[in-house]
């Protein structure tokens, strides 16, 4: 293990990037030490910060009480920034070097993550100066000791989920099923699902039961040691990567013979699911969906939440997959556009089936909007009037506001902190999608009532269904006039 740390020392001193790499990584010291500093402040002064805001809370109970929270945020913020560790191997290959000791070393060198330095940086300060004098010393130890694991076993929980965990969907369902029911059962039912503060509490009573999480980061450590031993060399991972995908695609096949549209279809499905980009996308716009329970909370009193927020609500959670992906919809095809614009299928076949795809994701979102009927049938009458909406109008003008200008995007990489493909349409496309139903409800709404300008959003979805041919035709038109600017853009 100490020849492999000379190795990667001797390897970033001989970089001909050296002197350039070593400013960077000076200056993100600096920034990363400040942070610290900020950090062992605010956590050694909680006692004084949470009299100077008036908060009467027993400054124990409160940590305890936002714990989950914490770590739930510790989790994204490694899921986000933190990079698994990476070794070249190749040239060991032919050294008496055993594959056991160069994946304790990846074990080791990930465990050097500045990620793991914020968990003391925060605990450390709080337990000597908010739980000593209130719990004692030996209580305190136990605390300390029950969040430090815990911090740690999510370092290395996000390894695995990122290497090995984030391509497959269940993994998101349980990750969405957890959320919801905690946010339901906090708000609704005073039940807490992850009582994690009260776990807290019950160690440091019952130090025994400290061997759990020790045990749970024990069984994450082997995990993770098995994985890179595994999967060592990289065809090993690829060759297990591409099974799984092809084991989802393949079974999409078989509509691939139920006409050409249905071919184009599946075609993009596969690249989604193919893909690390547009999958992420996807599953960040899942995560979304859960999104307007913020504003119907915020706005639920004695009158109900208004109709604008209601318009919204059902705009947005209706057509998210038309915002998220739709968005990228000719940019999806970076490296592809000579394919599909050089053949002899008519173009508006492409641009239907792209509308299709839109359309069926309306259907789905619309389906996964029946639990909105617990804030009242009102509202799903305007999650029904707003889908329309979504088909017959978003979808088309999306598709067109998608050809301002797209920019290429590398589809093997992250959405997380990508901002790839991403041009000046990106920023105003939301306008007009989200706007465009209250610009419609507005006037009638004014002169008439409520309930005509629910009336009048429906009906200009249905006058954009009706016209649809009319539509594919002209976005065909632009599409012949400049397929070859796109596929010159839409080349790296």
């Amino acid at each position: 293990m100490k020849s492999i740390l000379q190795h990667q020392w001797i390897s970033f001193r001989r970089s001909p990037s050296f002197e350039k790499d070593i400013g960077i990584k000076i200056f993100l010291t600096l920034v990363g030490f400040l942070i610290l500093m900020n950090l062992i402040f605010v956590s050694s002064s909680l006692d004084e910060i949470l009299d100077g805001l008036g908060i009467n809370t027993e400054p124990t109970q409160l940590v305890n009480q936002f714990l989950l929270y914490y770590f739930v945020t510790e989790l994204a913020i490694r899921y986000i920034m933190q990079t698994v560790p990476v070794l070249d191997i190749e040239p060991y290959l032919h050294l008496p070097i055993r594959k056991k000791n160069i994946a304790r070393f990846l074990v080791f060198k990930s465990i050097l993550s500045p990620y793991n330095l914020i968990a003391p940086a925060i605990f450390i300060p709080l337990a000597i100066s908010t739980f000593l004098p209130v719990i004692g010393l030996e209580e305190t130890l136990i605390w300390l000791a029950f969040t430090l694991v815990i911090s740690l076993s999510l370092h290395f929980f996000n390894i695995l989920l990122k290497k090995k965990l984030e391509s497959k969907t269940i993994v998101w369902v349980i990750f969405a099923g957890l959320v919801i029911a905690h946010y339901v059962g906090t708000n609704y039912f005073n039940f807490e699902l992850i009582p994690l503060g009260s776990w807290a509490v019950t160690t440091y009573a019952t130090p025994l039961l400290i061997m759990i999480p020790i045990v749970i980061l024990s069984f994450l450590i082997f995990t993770s040691y098995q994985f890179f031993y595994k999967n060592l060399y990289v065809e090993d991972l690829f060759d297990a990567k591409m099974m799984s995908d092809e084991k989802i695609t393949g079974k999409l096949s078989t509509w691939e013979n139920k006409g050409l549209l249905n071919t184009l279809i599946v075609q993009e499905l596969k690249l989604i699911l193919r893909h690390k980009r547009s999958r992420s996308s996807i599953l960040v716009a899942g995560l979304f969906l859960f999104y307007p329970l913020i504003f119907m909370q915020q706005a639920t009193g004695d009158e109900g939440p208004s109709e604008v927020i209601k318009i919204f609500v059902g705009t947005f959670f209706t057509g998210i997959f038309i915002m998220q992906y739709g968005q990228f919809l000719w940019s999806w095809n970076t490296n592809q556009m000579d394919f599909f614009l050089t053949k002899i299928n008519p173009y508006t076949h492409w641009v239907e089936s792209r509308y299709r795809l839109l359309l069926y994701s309306v259907l789905i979102t619309s389906i996964l909007s029946i639990p909105y009927f617990y804030f009242g049938y009102e509202l799903m009458i305007v999650m029904g009037a707003t889908a329309i909406y979504n088909i017959g109008i978003n979808s088309m003008l999306i598709m067109r506001m998608s050809l301002w200008g797209p920019k290429p995007i590398e589809l093997d990489k992250s959405s997380m902190m990508n901002y790839q493909g991403v041009g000046a349409a990106q920023f105003v496309v939301g306008l007009p999608i989200l706007l465009g139903p209250m610009a419609v409800y507005a006037p009638f709404a004014i002169f008439w009532n409520s309930q005509m300008g629910i009336l009048a959003i429906a009906v200009a979805g249905l006058i954009g269904i009706i016209f649809r041919k009319t539509f594919f035709k002209a976005v065909s038109k632009k599409l012949k006039k400049d397929k070859y600017k796109l596929i010159h853009d839409l080349t790296i």
